[in-house]
């Protein structure tokens, strides 16, 4: 049978696809206008609290693909708790500080070393890292709330603010009294860009395969030489060529054996194991045991100044040598290695450091002098050659450390640093680690469990400026040292002074009294308008009363009128000179001055004017940085004196904030003078940018503090470096709670009252899996130095996005998917649904935008496809309450469903997110889309109304609790899908699935009818296959389906015989039947079977048109079907109410129509039709 369609529409096609991304924003709106979120914590305050804690992110990149992926994981775990009546707070963080902020700064300004940052100088450049760290931050809300993670942006945890430095410094301080801070000159990682060292979980985030070159370098021995005055050499395998200057000994195995060959007309001493390195044939000398060798001096390649020579060039002993690779003869150099410096302080060797903190070489007359380290490899291995001191060179490839922030090459370097003492915990790491459920197992097992079996001591300190400083204090005289843990220890330690500050605002003023905004700048036209009133006066009189007995020295007044009448009052009673100093001025409000205070606060609220000038005028914050600079000066030009401030409201108001470090978000709850009012100032030994006014607790302000030693009364000052920015993310369970260090006290921190005080610890976290060496470790670290349980409980991780190819990406590459795009494209949904489905989320990703695309196709526009299918033919409004099904299609479906949510719920409390998420798909397009739809086509199209209404009432019910167990995964879609069913609309509606509870997951009760359709789903598609074998469509009718198996379940079930017909479109099912194969399909086609066939596809035919045309089901058509042969009208005749029933035909007539809507010819072998139809 052959169909040829040539269809001609006529009159214009509807277009009814949906504008997913429109759409979503849509939902947006509704959830922000409704405060979705914000409900969903408040319905469930007071309920077990699920604990998460957000990894903080820098916001001076912008935001990519693998950062929706990790938010994916984070918000659907966190949606299902909420959903199943835990509170979650999850509050958003950003991280600001390190390598990573000071770096972007560097490239804007066009600097690249210290050096030349500290002539930029250290305050100008912290001011730009404070201004770059939030350069990205709108586009990071933008895609957090358009992917729809929930998340507190309002109220983030900031990691350079001051509270939670001061919470920092608190941790700190707790770590070093448990006694596991100190100081020590170790070599650690050191970048010569970056001029600072690195941490071990650092360093593991920046390993590079490369290919080097390798050298068998030859020591002669002192004064030695074989027989026939041949020359004796230690023969010494190196990588690392630039650090043979710095040599001071060579390293044997003294437990292995030693020989001395003649080679080549030399004698060589390496270890017999090691035989194998040498190049042709040689004759064996002598052999001893390694530690004979132990003593021996040889001549130096490179000598240096030593003031005891013996100390140096001489065989030791080490475990670390090794029989693998090498010669069994190591150099050694203490300044550039782990290893070396620990054997070279067991044998009393010196440290030569032959290279400066920038890299370059230190070897005055040589070539490589002031060349960068691995450069001068190429010139030591010339020189070494052209001197006959190398035996051979070959290519080497090994992993090499590069820094992780600027991919410089790193050398090993011997400093002074800071530790904290990680070792010193390293059991309780691992007994906490298998404690914490890690997904999947083996990350916790092998990846980390190994990284912590391998802990080092962590190097804490950084030699950079823009961190958290360290809070260790240093007494010039004794050497004492404090770790400071609160600003208030810096109050309460500052050396001792004398002086005093009082403030009073001026008496009450005629504006005061009218209500106007008073004049701020003298001599100006408003000036002399405001005099103080009678009641002014008397304030100033009871003002001077009271600091009659303070004894003030100097009295320093605004200049205004109100100010200087309430200072002359003021000094007259208590005989105080008056200074005049222009900056304490009233706020400058520029072009409002006179008008009604009431008015000028509704058209500049505080949140304006904080940060904007009034039209020709000042900001608070120009205001404050004004006042501070004058507060500074006074204080510093009468240092020990008593003195008194006379200005105004709003410049007090605000100074004193600053001194008192209120964050600007707390100004209004702050202190504000009433006229006449007087006021002691804090003068705190705290530090603060000049530049802003505000307390700053950064370089360069932190390091002015001095402090009295507790030791000896000396002097103390604050050590310059900086802490690794993993710090304060790992303390974040504790920073991120501003009020932690005054409500856990000074005394040790306890896990019970630590519990009372902040969520603690988090219940779940997600990050990439090469947080195993950063957030993960940090947190473990933290907290185990703090001597506490581990911050986690329950850890996800997430794999690498890799590009098509399996290529990281990267800026540079050109490789990097931008998420805008694919929302715009595709939906949010389609893209979480596709990272919570491809594979599991620790798996490395090939993206393929392809793959998303079937994301959609295969999940989302299906749902919507089943959605519209029910608002299509559904004659139920909306969902009340579940059915109670009779039919067995609709009763399969509701038990299948139930176990669908069991299943996925106990996944999902696995955090088997993956696992899930496939039952749910595997639901909607195998089980609902593929089967259910298919076998309810007819009874919602012409089945009675019974029929009819429960099957509206089950897909119906079933599609309104679907959308709340896909709301975790899918919110946007799950939002359109349960309004739907309740009767509502994004317009009108005032609730949402994001507040339902999750549906109930009592374990399915079992019943025979899953495993009868699943067996009768079986023999359809094997039937099927057979179907398709001989090449006969399903529209074609066929006799009889042979079954070999009794299938007793399904046999008796009349029902699921019908489903069984009508899908594979056969007249008869036998079961039982004794033949060779389980089933056996009649493949013969009949004239009456052939008949019916053509009517099928004739069908088919005209409702391909109907859709092409843009109808809807409802719409009734009046159908032509002409044909010239009369057995072909004698056809149409005979299906003439079955052809009406089917394409919903008020009228079928066999003549042409006139000016029909569409029209088409339909042709099988035999039989040719003119088919066209109107409304």
């Amino acid at each position: 049978m052959v169909e040829d369609k040539k269809d001609k529409i006529v009159g214009n096609k509807t277009d009814s696809s949906p504008v997913i991304s429109g759409r979503e924003e849509k939902i947006l709106d509704f959830w922000s206008e409704n405060e979705i979120f914000k409900r969903s914590l408040k319905q469930t305050k007071g309920k077990k609290t699920f604990i998460f804690y957000e990894g903080p992110p820098y916001a001076n990149g912008r935001p990519g693909i693998h950062h929706v992926l990790a938010r994916s994981f984070k918000d659907v775990v966190l949606r299902f708790k909420t959903m199943n009546g835990f509170n979650v707070p999850r509050r958003a963080g950003w991280d600001t500080h390190g390598l990573p902020t000071e770096m972007e700064v560097e490239k804007k300004l066009g600097i690249n070393t210290k050096k030349k940052i500290e002539e930029f100088g250290i305050d100008k450049f912290v001011e730009e890292a404070r201004k770059n760290v939030f350069y990205y931050k709108d586009e990071w809300e933008k895609m957090t709330r358009r992917m729809a993670y929930w998340l507190d942006l309002e109220h983030p945890y900031i990691t350079m603010s001051n509270g939670y430095v001061r919470s920092l410094w608190r941790v700190f301080s707790e770590i070093s009294k448990n006694g596991y801070l100190y100081k020590d000159y170790k070599v650690l990682p050191w970048c010569v860009r970056c001029g600072t060292s690195l941490s071990s979980h650092e360093l593991a985030q920046g390993y590079k395969k490369i290919k080097d070159v390798s050298i068998y370098v030859k020591f002669p021995i002192k004064s030695g030489s074989g027989a026939g005055g041949r020359k004796i050499y230690f023969l010494a395998w190196t990588t690392t060529p630039w650090t043979l200057p710095g040599n001071s000994a060579l390293a044997i195995n003294e437990k292995e054996r030693y020989v001395t060959v003649e080679h080549k007309g030399e004698w060589l001493i390496l270890a017999k194991d090691r035989l194998g390195v040498l190049d042709g044939e040689h004759r064996e000398i002598l052999q001893q045991k390694g530690k004979q060798l132990v003593g021996m001096q040889y001549d130096p390649l490179y000598p240096q100044k030593i003031s005891d020579k013996n100390s140096a060039y001489r065989v030791i002993a080490a475990d670390f040598v090794s029989m693998s690779d090498g010669s069994g003869v190591v150099h050694i150099a203490p300044a550039f290695g782990a290893d070396d410096q620990k054997v070279g302080k067991e044998n009393g060797l010196p440290t030569l450091v032959t290279v400066s903190e920038d890299g370059k070489m230190r070897a005055p007359g040589s070539e490589w002098n002031d060349v960068l380290f691995l450069d001068a490899n190429p010139m030591i291995r010339k020189d070494l050659e052209d001197r006959g001191l190398i035996y051979k060179s070959e290519p080497y490839e090994h992993d090499y450390p590069f820094c992780w922030r600027c991919k410089s090459a790193l050398m090993y370097y011997a400093k002074d640093s800071w530790f904290l003492k990680t070792t010193a915990v390293k059991k309780e790491m691992i007994e906490e680690n298998k404690k914490i459920g890690w997904h999947p197992e083996h990350v916790g097992k092998s990846r980390f469990g190994e990284w912590l079996r391998e802990n080092v001591d962590w190097a804490i300190s950084r030699e950079r400026y823009w961190g958290m400083p360290l809070p260790v204090w240093i007494c010039k005289t004794c050497g004492h040292q404090d770790i400071i843990s609160s600003l208030e220890e810096l109050n309460s330690k500052q050396k001792p002074h004398q002086t005093e500050v009082y403030v009073v605002r001026h008496g009450e003023a005629t504006h005061n009294v009218k209500g106007i905004v008073g004049p701020a700048i003298e001599g100006s036209k408003f000036d002399r308008s405001s005099e103080l009133t009678s009641r002014g006066e008397r304030q100033a009189e009871e003002a001077a009363k009271k600091l009659f007995k303070k004894k003030i020295d100097i009295i320093i007044s605004s200049p205004l009128a109100r100010t200087r009448k309430t200072s002359k009052i003021i000094a007259d009673i208590i005989g105080a000179k008056v200074e005049i100093d222009d900056r304490l001025h009233d706020i400058n409000i520029g072009d409002f001055h006179g008008e009604k205070v009431e008015d000028v606060r509704k058209k500049f609220p505080f949140e304006k004017i904080l940060v904007e000038s009034f039209p020709g005028g000042e900001s608070v914050r120009h205001v404050r940085a004004r006042m501070f600079g004058v507060f500074k000066d006074i204080i510093f030009k009468y240092k020990d004196k008593k003195i008194l401030i006379v200005s105004h409201g709003d410049p007090l108001w605000v100074l004193n904030a600053a001194l008192d470090g209120v964050e600007e978000e707390d100004y209004k709850k702050s202190w504000y003078p009433k006229t006449g009012e007087i006021r002691r100032f804090n003068i705190n030994n705290w530090p603060y940018s000049i530049q802003r006014g505000e307390l700053d607790i950064h370089r360069p302000y932190i390091d002015d503090i001095s402090l009295r030693c507790s030791s000896c009364g000396g002097d103390s000052f604050r050590i310059k470096e900086v802490a690794d920015v993993w710090f304060d993310s790992g303390a974040m369970p504790f920073a991120q709670n501003q009020d932690f260090p005054g409500k856990i006290g000074r005394v040790k921190v306890n896990l019970n009252k630590l519990k009372k005080t902040i969520l603690y610890p988090a219940d779940y976290i997600c990050e990439g899996i090469d947080q195993t060496r950063g957030w993960f470790y940090t947190l473990l670290a933290v907290s185990s130095l703090m001597e506490l349980p581990s911050a986690y409980k329950n850890v996800l991780t997430i794999g690498l996005v890799l590009d098509q190819k399996g290529e990281k990406m990267s800026k540079s590459k050109g490789n990097i998917v931008e998420p805008f795009q694919l929302f715009e494209k595709y939906g949010v949904d389609a893209v979480r649904w596709y990272f919570y489905t491809i594979n599991q989320p620790s798996d490395e990703k090939l993206f393929r935008e392809s793959d998303v695309a079937d994301a959609s196709r295969k999940f989302i526009m299906i749902l919507k496809n089943t959605v519209e299918y029910w608002k299509t033919y559904s004659i139920v409004p909306k969902i009340k309450k579940a059915p109670r099904p009779k039919m067995a299609i609709n009763k399969w479906l509701i038990i299948n469903f139930e176990k669908v949510k069991y299943d996925s719920t106990k996944a999902m409390d696995k955090f088997d997110i993956v696992t899930a998420a496939r039952l749910i798909g595997n639901f909607v397009l195998e089980d609902v889309s593929r089967w259910y739809i298919r076998r309810i086509r007819e009874v919602m199209k012409i089945g009675n109304k019974p029929a009819k209404k429960e099957t509206s009432e089950t897909l119906g019910y079933v599609l309104s609790e679907l959308s709340k167990i896909i709301a975790p995964f899918t919110p946007f879609i799950a939002e359109d899908i349960y309004l739907l069913m309740a009767g509502f609309d994004l317009d009108h509606a005032k609730t949402s699935v994001h507040l339902e509870k999750w549906p109930g997951t009592q374990k399915p009760v079992k019943d025979d009818l899953l495993k009868d359709m699943n067996e009768l789903r079986k023999i359809v598609g094997e039937a099927l296959k057979l179907r398709a074998e001989s090449g006969i469509k399903v529209r074609q009718p066929l006799g009889e389906l042979k079954i070999r198996g009794s299938y007793s379940g399904i046999r008796k079930n009349k029902q699921l015989i019908d489903l069984m017909k009508g899908e594979l479109n056969i007249k008869k099912i036998s079961f039982g039947v004794k033949i060779n194969k389980d089933i056996e399909l009649d493949l013969n086609i009949t004239p009456e079977l052939k008949e019916e066939g053509i009517f099928r596809d004739l069908v088919r035919h005209i409702q391909d048109m109907r859709k092409k045309s843009g109808l809807m089901p409802k719409d009734k058509i009046v159908l032509s079907i002409a044909s010239k042969d009369p057995a072909g009208k004698f056809f149409v005749k005979k299906f003439e109410e079955r052809f009406k029933e089917e394409v919903n035909a008020g009228k079928l007539v066999t003549d042409a129509i006139k000016d029909p809507q569409i029209w088409s010819i339909f042709k099988t072998d035999e039989l040719e039709f003119d088919v066209s139809f109107v409304l």
